[in-house]
């Protein structure tokens, strides 16, 4: 299940990836009442906590010192990281053993405080994330009256291959 969870990851994020890419600056950039404040920052934000989560993941660090680190870099450049970094967790996951998906990987918070969670755990949650703040996003859009496909797991479960 959890390959088929980080699958469904990383074709969800493809269609956000695709719907936003084009999308003009002022509609990405329009301030908005979400905690990241409009649609290109929540966007950054999803690649932002997939390269902690990564980096925790190799044991490595991270280089960031918050959740929003600032200017976000132009759309496709955020879009290509995403979707190498969804590559890369599909493959990382294919790759884990049993065993090592219950191994712990202990780290420090962003904001502070130490962290353990196993490797699945981690996984599961980096595709739980960016679900999440793709319902922002989404509720973004469709404020500003643009419409975009369905990324719901049962559409991805239903769709031919």
């Amino acid at each position: 299940m959890l390959q088929t969870y980080l699958a469904y990851g990383q074709w969800a994020n493809r269609i956000l990836i695709d719907r936003l890419t084009d999308l003009p600056d002022a509609v990405l950039d329009a301030p908005q009442p979400v905690v990241f404040g409009s649609i290109r920052r929540t966007y950054h934000h999803l690649l932002v906590i997939a390269q902690v989560w990564q980096a925790h993941l190799l044991g490595r660090p991270h280089g960031y010192t918050s959740r929003d680190p600032g200017h976000p870099p132009p759309m496709a450049q955020i879009g290509a990281a995403l979707a190498e970094l969804d590559a890369w967790f599909l493959d990382y996951g294919a790759g884990l053993k049993p065993e090592a998906r219950t191994q712990v990987v202990h780290f420090t918070f962003i904001g502070g405080g130490d962290g353990a969670m196993t490797q699945e755990a981690i996984l599961t949650h980096i595709v739980n994330h960016a679900t999440y703040h793709r319902g922002h996003i989404v509720a973004m859009l469709n404020g500003a009256g643009i419409s975009m496909a369905n990324s719901d797991m049962p559409v991805f479960l239903t769709a031919p291959a």
